[in-house]
């Protein structure tokens, strides 16, 4: 047994008095002359026996009523079964969904804290503590009573949830031998599975705190529907899910921009499921390319906003490359269009290399012979092949790694697509009818082996495919691009096909989003110059990353902690690279977590492990979790001690 106010005991001392008392007496002797009587000696030591034991029971009443007395204060506290301990380690779990309610206008972290600061309250004065939470350093030095009350009233909420495994691995720095408090929510997507270490010989308190989190809404993805080329709105797709237990309807979502209003929908979502809203907006109000999408959603809010930025949707360069003064001129009209393309037309020997080197696309116009110097290129960027009449089948067939052959057509034969499903046609078409009424061509060219058909002839002939060579394409046409061979130029499909060539292969349009909780973030750019520095900004928010740049890939590490989600922009030097959002990890607002009976199943199935039922009790003990032992004894202490004094009175009264 220990006590919780051991300086009390000094309170014994104070049984010296009545001893005293017994001991010494300070009534002043009266002699009293009478005659002589028989017996007197006999009737003395008769009554002289009486009157001593009388005293000794009043002293020991006395005595046992002051000790319980003290006792009672002192409070006492069983303390057989428990193992000694260095400290007490009491770990809040300050993550987001701790923002949920317990009580009206009381969150689950205030409540969390409230308990805790019970806790250090009533330990004895002597008592070390150490309080974690889940983006705290761990100390490797013990607080006392008043350091951790301080600390205790900086704990905040946090967007850093940890596991229980990786909770028990930072308490344990501390000491093999603690007492161990975790309150929380006991959330399941970020708790996972609760087993004491093997290695450790802990009391492991768990308190779970009752948040009311039992329906919530939030944005599992978002992504950017495939734009139809005759559509002039855009549109993104946006996955809501219902983690809660409740069908919830009439939710509200808004697509907002610099506090603009852009877009909006209601939905209604089933319990555990999923749905899928389309907004569509103009991207003229879309400012800086910056958007965020808002939930109202209670009582669960802290994953009520979703950040995204819209990806730039012009190529960033095309490069149009012909060996003589002749060039097919529908290419030029389509890729002059200087608010999707950013287009140059070179003539072989006057090619600029340094921004061939940095081109996303490259056509390569009336080639009989295709120069060897640009098959280094192949691994970097994506080609679209428009052959002459005449054409040098060897190097065709180097550059396309393929078996490539001369025909000659006779007569123009019609084209149709050969599988309206492949991807690369998505957004060209708005409807799904097997013949568009594609135009007539005369091949002079095909191609063997893998080859992906786009067009076809009504034989079934390619004639526009593609090959894939390291994740880059090249397109290639069976004829050239004249009146001589084909109308194909003239036909409506001539510009969404050209469009998506230049634009289907393109790995520099980055996503909506990227996941905070995630290590490296990837960031595709052929503008990054290595010998400038390079920044990353929110506002006023300063980030300097590490980072590593490898062929038009730019890897960026993220801080364990301290980053907000938001809207940030990439700078190299004085060049704005990207903007980019960033989000919390979706895994928080998964909102189940472990029941009552599953945690007091953990307690039965553990030696280590126990669980306090929060709602059945009021205050916390470091020794014994809740104080209903302790209370107990204070009791048992406290009604010995008026026994003892109810003694005394009867004694003196009746004795």
């Amino acid at each position: 047994m220990t006590f919780l106010y051991p300086s009390v005991l000094w309170g014994l001392g104070l049984l010296l008095i009545p001893i005293l008392i017994h001991l010494f007496s300070f009534r002043r002797v009266v002699t009293v002359i009478f005659p002589s009587i028989s017996f007197m000696e006999e009737l003395k030591n008769e009554t002289g026996n009486r009157r001593n034991l009388k005293h000794l029971l009043i002293l020991c009443s006395r005595l046992l009523f002051m000790f319980f007395i003290v006792i009672a204060f002192a409070q006492p506290i069983v303390t057989d079964h428990l193992s000694p301990v260095d400290g007490t380690v009491i770990y809040i779990d300050n993550s987001r969904s701790m923002s949920g309610e317990v009580a009206a206008g009381q969150i689950g972290l205030n409540k969390a804290l409230e308990l805790s600061d019970d806790l250090v309250s009533r330990a004895a004065i002597d008592a070390k503590f150490q309080i974690l939470t889940n983006h705290s350093p761990v100390a490797l030095s013990w607080l006392s009573k008043e350091g951790a009350l301080d600390k205790l009233a900086q704990v905040s909420l946090s967007d850093d949830p940890k596991s229980f495994p990786q909770i028990m691995q930072r308490a344990s720095a501390l000491s093999r031998t603690v007492s161990f408090f975790y309150l929380s929510d006991f959330q399941k997507s970020t708790i996972g599975s609760i087993e004491a270490p093997k290695e450790m010989d802990w009391q492991i308190n768990l308190i779970k705190i009752p948040v009311d989190n039992v329906s919530n809404i939030y944005v599992d993805t978002a992504y950017m529907e495939v734009a139809n080329i005759h559509d002039e709105q855009k549109n993104i797709s946006v996955v809501l899910k219902n983690s809660g237990n409740k069908d919830r309807r009439a939710i509200q979502l808004k697509l907002i921009s610099e506090q603009q209003l852009i877009s909006t929908s209601s939905v209604d979502i089933k319990a555990g499921s999923k749905s899928v809203v389309i907004l569509s907006f103009d991207e003229g109000y879309i400012k800086e390319g910056q958007m965020k999408m808002e939930l109202v959603d209670y009582p669960v809010y802290f994953d009520n906003i979703f950040h995204m930025s819209l990806p730039a949707a012009k190529v960033n360069n095309i490069v149009h490359i012909h060996p003589t003064e002749d060039f097919t001129r529908a290419v030029e009209k389509v890729y002059g269009n200087e608010t999707y393309f950013e287009y140059v037309r070179f003539k072989e020997e006057a090619v600029d290399y340094g921004k061939l080197q940095l081109a996303d696309f490259v056509i390569l116009d009336g080639f009989e012979n295709i120069p060897q110097s640009f098959d280094a290129y192949k691994e970097h960027n994506d080609f679209l092949i428009i052959p002459p009449k005449d054409i040098q089948t060897a190097s065709y067939q180097r550059f396309l790694s393929r078996s490539v052959y001369q025909v000659k057509d006779s007569l123009a034969i019609g084209l149709n697509i050969k599988d309206l499903n492949d991807p690369f046609f998505a957004g060209v078409f708005n409807t799904k009818e097997p013949d568009m009424g594609l135009p007539k061509a005369k091949r002079n060219l095909e191609v063997k082996g893998r080859v992906n058909v786009l067009v076809q002839n009504e034989f079934e002939k390619p004639y526009l495919g593609s090959i894939e060579n390291n994740n880059h394409y090249i397109y290639f046409f069976a004829s050239p691009l004249t009146k001589e061979f084909t109308n194909v130029t003239n036909h409506a499909t001539f510009l969404p096909l050209m469009y998506k060539m230049s634009m289907a292969g393109n790995r520099y349009m980055h996503p909506l989003y990227y996941d905070l909780s995630k290590d490296y973030l990837s960031i595709a750019t052929r503008d990054f110059d290595p010998s400038k520095k390079l920044r990353v900004l929110n506002g006023a928010t300063e980030w300097i990353p590490n980072y590593q740049y490898v062929e038009g890939k730019l890897m960026l590490e993220l801080p364990p902690f301290g980053l907000k989600a938001g809207h940030y922009e990439i700078i190299n030097g004085n060049v704005l690279i990207k903007r980019m959002a960033l989000n919390e990890s979706r895994v928080e607002s998964e909102m189940e977590g472990y029941t009552h009976s599953e945690l007091a199943e953990l307690d039965a199935k553990s030696q280590n492990i126990h669980w306090i039922n929060v709602e059945s009790t009021q205050n916390l003990s470091v020794n014994e979790g809740f104080a209903d032992s302790t209370e107990d004894l204070f009791k048992i202490a406290l009604i010995l001690s008026l026994f003892f004094v109810l003694s005394e009175a009867l004694l003196i009264r009746f004795l």
